[in-house]
């Protein structure tokens, strides 16, 4: 027959806390993981804004329009993944903050085994100091509503944290006109509809 173990509530604490530490670790690994992601999507990034600028200098044009495409879809795939780390670390911090509750309610547990507490000595009191975090709360309540204001419509659309495509290009040509002179109208006039074509493009995949 076989012997019932039967873990005391110490170890079975002990066995708590270990699991609690490792889903922190990996949710923090997780986050990690994406911030080393979003690092090697911004070096791949300037590689096409380098092989955009190259492009544009040799009057590549249509070459020059598709890495700065490959640029710009980077550049919004990575403000998902940063808003995204943003979301998941306040829930992690929200999450640890809750495991740090837990460890006050037990530490309280603990000191009202051995503290005596006269209600009626210290009523008036808790009266007075729930009447001052009722002021806080109406305090907190205010700053919340103006973050509130302050961010309504924060996370917005990408454009508004990503440079169109117009700036962009803008950007490109002075940046690929450093010591470069177009050589005629001609060439403007046919660089001007292939950004018009390569917008369109950009605006489809983009959508």
């Amino acid at each position: 027959m076989g012997v019932l173990f039967i873990k005391s509530k110490k170890e079975r604490e002990r066995l708590a806390k270990r699991k609690r530490r490792k889903a922190f670790r990996q949710a923090e690994n997780s986050v990690l993981e994406v911030k080393e992601r979003i690092k090697r999507m911004e070096k791949e990034a300037s590689v096409d804004w380098k092989k955009a600028k190259e492009s544009m200098q040799s009057g590549e044009k249509a070459a020059a329009q598709r890495s700065l495409t490959s640029y710009r879809a980077a550049q919004v795939l990575m403000t998902k993944l940063e808003q995204k780390r943003w979301v998941f670390e306040q829930y992690l911090m929200k999450m640890e903050a809750a495991g740090t509750d837990q460890e006050f309610a037990s530490a309280l547990a603990a000191v009202n085994k051995v503290v005596q507490i006269d209600p009626e000595r210290v009523e008036d009191v808790f009266d007075v100091a729930q009447d001052a975090l009722g002021e806080q709360q109406d305090a907190e309540r205010f700053w919340s509503s103006l973050y509130d204001r302050e961010m309504d419509g924060a996370e917005g659309a990408l454009e508004d944290h990503i440079p169109s495509m117009e700036e962009l290009e803008s950007t490109l040509m002075e940046d690929a006109s450093d010591g470069v002179t177009l050589k005629s109208n001609k060439v403007s006039g046919d660089l001007d509809e292939r950004i018009g074509a390569g917008q369109e493009r950009v605006k489809n995949l983009l959508d």
